[in-house]
C-alpha cells in the first residue's frame, strides 16, 4: 500500500504566491484584506506539509530560498488548473474570468507604450484587472527573478543572468533641449555645431543609475571614445516623465526616446540637436523567466509581438 501524500490546501499555495508577488506578509495581507497572523499561519502549514522552509527571513523581509524557487513555477500553475477544472464542469459559466495581467516594465514602456497597448488589447480580451509596475531596469529584472511578476519588459538590455530576453521592437534616442527655456549662454553654445567632445562642458540631464536608457547612452558614448568619467551626473531624474519635464523647464540637454516626444517636437517646445550626429538605437525586450508563461500573459505577449510585426 502506497503512503499517502501530505494534504496541500490550495489556499496555502495562493498565500505563498501572494507573499512572493507582494514581497512580504504585510503587503500581501493588505492586498488580500486578511490579517498577518492568518497568512503567517497558512505559510507555516505549507512549510510543515512540504517538510522544509520556503523563505529566508530577515529584518529586511522574506525572500525565496532554493526550495521556494523550485515550488514557485508549480504554484503559479494552480490558478490555471483551478480555472480549467471549473471550465471542464461548466464551460459557459459567467463566473469564470481571465486572471489579471501583471507586468513590471521600465519607465518608458510603462509610461508611454504599455498603457495604449493594454487598452487596445482589453477591447477584445476579458481580464479581471491590470497591474503595471513602473520600475527601472534593474528592478524589473529583480521582480521577474523573485517571481513577484511572471513577465517583464526593459529597454536596451541584451542579456540578463538566469532570464531570457526577447526583443519585440526598436526605439531611437535623440538629444533635445527647450529652445524657449534654456539660458542665453546655453542657447548660444547650441547655436554652434555640437560634438561629443563638447558634452563635458554642457549641462546634461541624466536618468538614475540602473536605468536602461542611461546604460545605453553611456555605452554609446564609451564606444565612440568619450570618457564617461568626464561627464558630471549632477542633474539626475528618476523617471522618463521627470526627465522630460526637467528638459521642458530649461535645465539642460537630455537624451530621450523619440517616441515620447512627438507632441513637444511638433509644437517646437523641444528641439533636436541636429548637429550632434548621434544614432542611438535600443531594443525593447521581454524579460521571461524559465518555464511557461501563465495563459493571460502568454496571450498578451503574443498579441504585442503580432502588433509590432505589422
Amino acid at each position: 500500500m502506497k503512503a499517502s501524500l501530505p494534504r496541500l490546501d490550495p489556499e496555502w499555495l495562493s498565500t505563498f504566491l501572494a507573499i512572493v508577488q507582494h514581497g512580504g506578509v504585510l503587503a500581501a495581507s493588505r492586498a488580500l484584506h486578511l490579517s498577518q497572523p492568518t497568512l503567517s499561519a497558512r505559510i507555516q502549514r505549507l512549510e510543515d506539509a512540504v517538510g522544509q522552509s520556503l523563505f529566508d527571513r530577515s529584518s529586511q523581509g522574506m525572500t525565496l530560498n532554493d526550495a521556494g524557487k523550485r515550488l514557485l513555477p508549480i504554484a503559479q500553475r494552480l490558478p490555471h488548473l483551478l480555472r480549467e477544472a471549473f471550465e471542464a464542469v461548466d464551460p459557459y459559466s459567467t463566473q469564470i474570468q481571465s486572471a489579471p495581467i501583471r507586468i513590471s516594465a521600465s519607465s518608458t514602456l510603462s509610461d508611454f507604450v504599455f498603457p495604449k497597448l493594454l487598452a487596445d488589447y482589453l477591447r477584445n480580451h476579458h481580464n479581471t484587472g491590470i497591474e503595471l509596475r513602473s520600475e527601472n531596469t534593474d528592478e524589473v529584472l529583480a521582480a521577474v527573478r523573485s517571481g513577484r511578476v511572471s513577465l517583464g519588459a526593459v529597454e536596451g538590455l541584451t542579456r540578463a543572468s538566469g532570464l531570457h530576453l526577447e526583443p519585440f521592437t526598436v526605439d531611437e534616442i535623440i538629444p533635445i533641449y527647450a529652445p524657449g527655456q534654456v539660458s542665453k549662454a546655453l542657447k548660444q553654445q547650441l547655436a554652434q555645431p555640437v560634438s561629443l567632445e563638447m558634452l563635458p562642458q554642457l549641462p546634461i540631464l541624466w536618468r538614475e543609475s540602473g536605468s536602461g536608457t542611461r546604460r545605453v547612452i553611456e555605452e554609446h558614448f564609451s564606444k565612440h571614445g568619450l570618457r564617461i568619467q568626464s561627464l558630471k551626473p549632477n542633474l539626475v531624474f528618476g523617471s522618463t516623465m521627470a526627465l522630460k519635464h526637467a528638459t521642458l523647464a530649461g535645465l539642460g540637454i537630455a537624451f530621450m526616446p523619440r517616441r515620447v516626444l512627438q507632441q513637444e517636437l511638433a509644437l517646437k517646445r523641444l528641439r533636436q540637436i541636429d548637429s550632434l550626429k548621434l544614432s542611438i538605437e535600443r531594443t525593447f525586450s521581454w524579460v521571461i523567466p524559465a518555464g511557461e508563461l501563465p495563459p493571460e500573459l502568454k496571450s498578451f505577449y503574443r498579441w504585442v509581438n503580432a502588433h509590432f510585426r505589422t
